[in-house]
């Protein structure tokens, strides 16, 4: 388990949510009190491989590529052994999460559209489904020890309505860097992609992208074709 106290959570895995379009609403996010130790991500691409009758072998025939998936676990921890005495009830926790990621958002009738960060991986995702383990209780049977199993599927937006958005001539940004925020992030959400990253460090001359220094302006210009 990572045993980084609390202190470090700005730089902990982030669930943010965000609306259809994938840019972040202003409501709390989940911050996780550990990064996971692993995020395995699958990938599907689906044939039709239905062979005639009588023929012993088929050439597959391409048909599409799902989204992606990925499954995360993460553990909470209410007795603050890890965390530098910072006590946060394991139930708090739980409620927390699934009010960034189960509860139904009333603008939309449904569960939340999500925004899951955690270092260079970020992704526009929905939960499909998540398992609370209770593993450690008090003497009164309050856990103060869980673990919470997700799995998300990835929501990808038209490469071609990315590109067209990215090459308007009315989408210079400036963003002020707080505390925590990494260049990778930022860009996706001036971008809604963040592949381009490495344009927006080149561009404002970042000697150390990694780094990014916080009540500094970062230039996010238009990024053409």
């Amino acid at each position: 388990m990572d045993t980084q106290s609390a202190a470090m959570l700005p730089f902990n895995l982030k669930i943010l949510q965000t609306d259809e379009n994938g840019i972040p609403k202003l409501a709390v996010p989940f911050l996780a009190m550990f990064n996971p130790e692993n995020i395995a991500i699958s990938e599907n691409i689906v044939y039709d491989s239905d062979a005639p009758t009588g023929q012993s072998g088929v050439d597959p025939h391409f048909l599409r590529v799902d989204p992606r998936t990925f499954t995360i676990e993460l553990t909470l921890d209410g007795t603050g052994v890890n965390t530098n005495g910072v006590k946060i009830p394991v139930t708090a926790q739980v409620i927390l999460f699934r009010l960034a990621t189960t509860s139904i958002s009333g603008d939309i009738h449904r569960p939340n559209y999500l925004l899951l960060q955690y270092g260079l991986f970020i992704c526009n995702c929905v939960l499909t489904s998540s398992t609370v383990t209770y593993t450690m209780f008090d003497m009164f049977g309050l856990p103060i020890r869980a673990k919470i199993s997700a799995s998300f599927t990835e929501r990808t937006t038209s490469l071609g309505n990315i590109l067209n958005m990215l090459s308007s001539p009315d989408l210079t940004h400036s963003v002020q860097v707080k505390e925590g925020d990494l260049l990778p992030l930022l860009t996706n959400q001036v971008y809604k992609d963040q592949r381009y990253y490495l344009q927006v460090a080149k561009v404002n001359k970042l000697k150390n992208f990694r780094k990014l220094q916080a009540g500094s302006t970062l230039i996010f210009p238009p990024i053409s074709k």
